[in-house]
Parts: C-alpha cells; structure tokens; sequence
C-alpha cells in the first residue's frame, strides 16, 4: 500500500469543540465569547479589569496575558509579573480544563468551558446556579446583603444564557402555571358560589319544612284557638245561624249543598328523583331532630328518620255519581307553587302525595280520597272518593253564568282546621288538649266523631263574570279554595280559588264553564 493509499484510508478529522469564555464579573458580565482562533490576549481594559481579545487585535497595551490553542483545549499563560487564580490556586501557567474558574488579578472572573462540535453555546441549569454561586462567594459582603443579587443574577442567566428551548419550555410552563391559577381561582369562586346555592336551597327547604310543622297542629295551637274562643273570636258559627235565620230559602241551600262538600286533608313529601329515596328529618343516635345552626331542622336523604311531611287542607265538591270531586288544582297539586317547585327541582327532588282523605259532614270517618286529572287552562283539577258517590248526591251546575249584582253562597273550610275548632266551642278544645297523642290527622278525626265538620257559608253579590272568572264579595279567607259558589237556586256557578284583599276583600271562582269542561274531557278518556 503507498503512502497515498494509506493517507486515502484515513478517517476524516474530528472537529475540535467549541471553546467558550462565559465572563461571570466585571462590566462584560453575562457575555459569552467564542475562542475560535490559535490565540488570544488578555489585555487590560481602562486601567481597571481585563479583557480577552484576538492576539492581532491592534491595541498598543503589553498584555497580561494569553490564551493559545492546546489540542482540544486552550492554555493559560501569564505575564511574569502579573497572576491568575485557577479554581482559587494561583498559576502562571495552566492548561485550562473544561469548567475552570479563572480569577484575573485586577480584571474579571470567567468561566472557561467547552462544547461539543457544532452545538450552540449555551448554559444549562446547573452551570448557571454554579456560575452564580461562585461569583457570590467571592463577594466579601455578608450573606443577607448579596442574596438579593445572588437571586437577580440566577434570573438573568436563566432568561438570557439558557437554550431557546429551555427558554421557551420555562415560558410555557409559567403560562400553564397562570393558567392553572386562573382556573383554581375560578374553581374556588365556583366552589363558593356552588356552596352559597346550596346552602340557599338548604335554607329554602328547610323553611318549607318549617312551613309544613306550622301548619300542624299542636298543643300550643289549641291553646291558643281556646284563647281565641274566649275572646269571642268563635263568632263564625253565630254567623251562619244569622245568615240561615233570614231565609228560609238560603238556609235550605246550604243545608243541602254541605251535605256534598268535603273538607280535604292532606300531606305531601318529597323523594330524590334517581333513587326515590325519601327526604327525611336528620336525627341524632338518640333519634333527636338534628337543626342547623340558625334553629331550623336538617333534612337528608340517607338514614330512618321521620319523612318530610307538608300538611295542609283545602275544600271539594261532589259533581258526578261516580264520585268525582271538582278542587282547585293548587288543592289537588299543593306543591306546584313556585316557591316549592323551584326547591325540589333545584335540589333533585320530586314531589309525592303522602296521604289525601275527605271528610263528609255527619260523617264519623274520613275517606281516602285520590287524584284524578288537572286542567290545563284553570285552576281546577278532579279527585275521586267513590264511597262518597253512595252517600250523598252531587251538586247541580248552572247552565248559565251569573250577572253582576247576583247572590251568591259560598261553601268552604277557610283557614282549615283552626276554623273548626273555633266553632267547636272551649269545651271541646279543652278536652282534645288533655289528648298526648294529637296530631293534624287525629284531631280531624276527632272533630269527625263529634259530628263538628261543616262548612262554613258566607253570602255576597257578583261584581263581574266574564269567561275566565267571577268576581264576588263574600266573607271568606285562605283555605276555602276549592268549594263550590252558589246561586240562590242551589246550582254550582263557580269553584272558589282566591281572594284579592287589594280589592276590599273580593275573591276569585273558575266559571262552572271549565269545571264542565274538566268532566267532559275526563269522562272521554273513560
């Protein structure tokens, strides 16, 4: 083989690194310089530090110093009279190893590194907390004072001699970072808003329910209707007997007609919308009621305590043999007030009908009474009793709509059971309160067997009819919906549904019109 054989068989050369000198003081901090040349000077640099140039830059200074080209690496050569520190060791000569730390007497502190062929000269993490940390040792101030330029120094090198990638992965994380602060803030501003609903539709049911223990009756409540009894508030059963003294004609209406009104009783709860479990009073391990911190009762869908029970009661008419009975749709679904349904839904709740009965006057037992249909165009609705249908005759509807300045009659149960015990007399009452067991069912029953519920009747004039309602001034108050407006002729003219106290007392019925509509429809689906 000739030598030109053999030189053709030689590997290419290797690039050399790149060399580099990262200045970590003096008014060049922060600078990197490339070595890419066989020499260069260390010259002074305004009579105070120093400053490493190409050996044939054109300055007329002697240098301090060199650097020269040794294989792979550069060597440090001083002037005699002049020292350089090389990792803290004092050396006028010393082939530089790659991360030396270099301390020029009177000039700068410099960092002398290399980088593999090709690649960009760049700091890493690591490299920038080392350079910083030795800059800071050779600072004699104390500890405390060079933190804060220790942290500044550590910053700047992070945003200026890291890779671009770094650079940008460092941005990107900090963005994701805000990103994530956001989002935990909105997280928490939701998390509060999302706890004050709740706790305003704990507080709302809860206020439903204190509204259902109000309308029970209790020990205090017979108390104080004897009280009421006592101060000559029990005027309502005088009151009829004057209304039937003055006619004949008028007592004979009413006689007839009570006979076919029922005084209704019910009670509603409430049921999670996926599990139908009940909504129910939260109870201690003794089975104590369990009340939040503003007194009102906790309520919850787990455990045995009591069910959520809403009472109330409202009055019904019979209007067929089949015994169906004409109410007020707001009787028949008492929870579909807007208060009510707003809670439930807002909380996954449905509502559901615990109970319903029906008492009949001269009646000792009540009856179970159950919902049929409601009008979708009026405030009425169908239940169905058909014992009652066995019992008594259902009440004849008008033909024809009443005319202002027509009499008229209403039946009802105002105000309920309170209503009736102010006409049941003190005796009465006072007996039922020696009672432990009284409750808003037995207490009715009571009244049943003692042949005390009747409806309460009161006289008025029409002030307007027109399709959708009858105006009429008779006495009468909440709790009468549901019960039957009559003409002087016995006829159902109207279903009472409310009062405008606004309007000097008058009230609202549903024209027999869409009570006979009701039947009809109801009567086709049969």
């Amino acid at each position: 083989m000739t030598p030109t054989d053999r030189d053709s068989a030689r590997e290419p050369e290797q690039p050399a690194p790149t060399a580099a000198v990262i200045y970590l003081s003096g008014p060049r901090r922060g600078r990197t310089l490339k070595l890419a040349g066989s020499a260069f000077r260390i010259d002074p640099l305004d009579s105070v530090g120093a400053v490493i140039r190409p050996a044939d830059h054109p300055d007329g200074t002697a240098p301090l110093g060199w650097l020269h080209r040794a294989g792979a690496s550069y060597e440090l050569a001083m002037e005699p009279e002049r020292g350089a520190w090389v990792n803290g060791k004092k050396e006028s000569t010393r082939q530089l190893e790659p991360g030396d730390l270099v301390e020029i007497e009177n000039g700068p502190v410099f960092r002398f590194r290399l980088y593999p062929p090709g690649e960009s000269v760049h700091k890493t993490v690591v490299e920038v907390f080392g350079d910083c940390v030795d800059c800071a040792r050779r600072d004699g101030r104390p500890l405390l004072v060079k933190a804060p330029g220790l942290t500044t120094d550590v910053v700047r090198d992070l945003a200026t001699q890291t890779t671009l990638w770094f650079r940008g992965g460092v941005l990107l994380a900090l963005a994701l970072l805000a990103a994530l602060i956001v989002y935990q803030v909105r997280q928490v501003h939701e998390l509060e808003a999302s706890l004050a609903r709740e706790q305003a539709r704990v507080q709302a049911l809860a206020e439903l329910l204190m509204r259902g223990e109000r309308d029970r009756l209790t020990r205090e409540d017979l108390d104080a209707v004897r009280a009421e009894i006592q101060r000559g508030l029990g005027e309502a059963h005088e009151r009829v007997a004057a209304l039937e003294a003055r006619s004949a004609a008028v007592s004979r209406i009413i006689a007839e007609a009570s006979a076919s009104v029922l005084f209704i009783q019910g009670a509603y709860g409430f049921v999670h919308t996926e599990t139908d479990r009940p909504l129910r009073v939260a109870t201690g391990p003794d089975g104590t009621p369990l009340r939040l911190p503003n007194g009102e009762p906790m309520m919850t869908l787990e455990g045995d305590g009591p069910p959520v029970e809403m009472n109330y009661t409202g009055t019904a008419f019979i209007v067929d043999d089949r015994g169906l009975l004409m109410t007020n749709r707001h009787v028949a679904l008492p929870w579909e007030s807007g208060e009510v349904a707003e809670v439930a839904k807002a909380l996954g709740l449905k509502p559901v009908m615990r109970r319903m009965l029906g008492f009949l006057v001269g009646e000792s037992e009540p009856f179970d009474v159950r919902f049929v249909r409601p009008s979708a165009s009026a405030d009425l609705a169908l239940l169905m009793c058909k014992e009652v249908a066995r019992l008594r005759r259902p009440l004849r509807l008008a033909d024809a709509p009443p005319r202002p300045g027509d009499e008229v009659i209403v039946l009802g149960y105002p105000t309920g059971i309170r209503a009736l015990l102010a006409r049941a007399g003190d005796r009465f009452v006072e007996e039922l309160s020696k009672r432990p067991d009284l409750d808003f069912w037995g207490v009715t029953r009571e009244l049943a067997k003692a042949g005390l519920v009747t409806p309460l009747a009161s006289r008025g004039i029409v002030g307007q009819a027109t399709s959708e309602a009858i105006v009429y001034d008779a006495e009468t108050t909440q709790g009468g919906s549901g019960g039957p407006v009559l003409n002087l002729n016995g006829e159902v003219i109207a279903v009472n549904t409310a009062i405008i106290p606004e309007f000097g007392g008058s009230n609202l019925g549903v024209p027999i019109a869409h009570a006979r509509e009701l039947i009809e429809q109801s009567s086709a689906r049969k």
